[in-house]
């Protein structure tokens, strides 16, 4: 086999990977047995890595999830101040407009962080690699 092949194999692991799918799924997925011995010891680290890269994303984005609740929890603590000081006819309305928009605040910048594509290298930069163009 070529080494464009070996590319192609690269990129749909990687992809493969990013699917969620687990190393031997992905292994009986490709037909890695026409590659060489050096190719096929690469494409299973590559396919380690990329599972890795996968996980670290996951993690990345349970944190945004986790910020994006406390938010919800900020902005409902604000609306709980705010109804019961007006039932009470306290003058708390600036700490309940202030916890609420705190609150709106970080549901907000949670989201933004959530919704933006992770690349490995934003999560644990690594030193120059062969195999960076993955």
């Amino acid at each position: 086999m070529s080494n464009l092949n070996f590319d192609e194999l690269a990129v749909k692991s990687r992809r493969m990977a990013y699917d969620g799918k687990d190393y031997e799924e992905i292994l009986k997925a490709l037909p890695i047995n026409q590659l060489g011995p050096a190719d096929q010891k690469s494409l299973r680290s590559l396919i380690n890595d990329f599972i890795v890269q996968y996980n670290l994303t996951e993690q990345v984005k349970y944190r945004y999830k986790t910020q994006i609740m406390l938010g919800v929890v900020a902005l409902l603590l604000g609306i709980f101040i705010l109804l019961f000081a007006r039932a009470r006819g306290e003058s708390a309305l600036g700490l309940g407009i202030a916890v609420s928009l705190i609150g709106l605040y970080v549901i907000k910048k949670g989201y933004t962080k959530y919704k933006e594509p992770l690349d490995y290298q934003h999560i644990a930069p690594e030193k120059d690699s062969k195999f960076r163009k993955y």
